[in-house]
């Protein structure tokens, strides 16, 4: 059975998650906590209606330096920059993923869609898993893992 997003989490919530796992013994983002499927905006990266940067909030690429590749692909700024956040999500094997970065081997991802049917190619490539995100369904492992991939061990 493939494994799709299937929660879209606020900020807050996010927030309160990390808040939760660190309560519990747990790392602020811990695989036990931030589980498959999950997703969220990443507006201290970059936010594009400047709300966060107006409110007094980190924001690491300020609004009048908008466009400056950094470490996110030239694909968000070209496609996405107007329109929202950069986006994390969690692979089926529990490795968090920030689709619009550059990638290791190329310009990054090129991301249609709105959450939670988004499509990002080329291919994903996690440690453990190595996969393709359909219209916010991820694919069965390439490399033959087992259908989620391989999770790494909890520390």
């Amino acid at each position: 059975m493939a494994m799709k997003i299937t929660r879209m989490l606020t900020e807050d919530e996010r927030i309160a998650m990390q808040d939760d796992a660190i309560a519990r013994g747990f790392y602020s983002n811990d695989r036990r906590v931030f589980t498959p499927g999950l997703a969220w905006f990443q507006p201290w990266y970059f936010d594009p209606t400047g709300e966060r940067e107006r409110a007094g909030k980190h924001v690491m690429i300020k609004a009048h330096r908008k466009g400056e590749l950094g470490f996110l692909s030239e694909h968000y700024w070209r496609d996405w920059a107007d329109k929202r956040a950069p986006i994390c999500v969690v692979c089926p094997n529990g490795e968090w993923w920030e689709i619009d970065r550059k990638s290791s081997n190329g310009s990054g991802w090129i991301v249609t869609g709105d959450l939670p049917n988004i499509t990002c190619s080329p291919s994903i490539v996690v440690d453990g898993y190595h996969g393709f995100l359909r219209n916010g369904e991820f694919t069965a492992d390439l490399e033959g893992r087992g259908e989620n991939g391989r999770e790494r061990a909890h520390a």
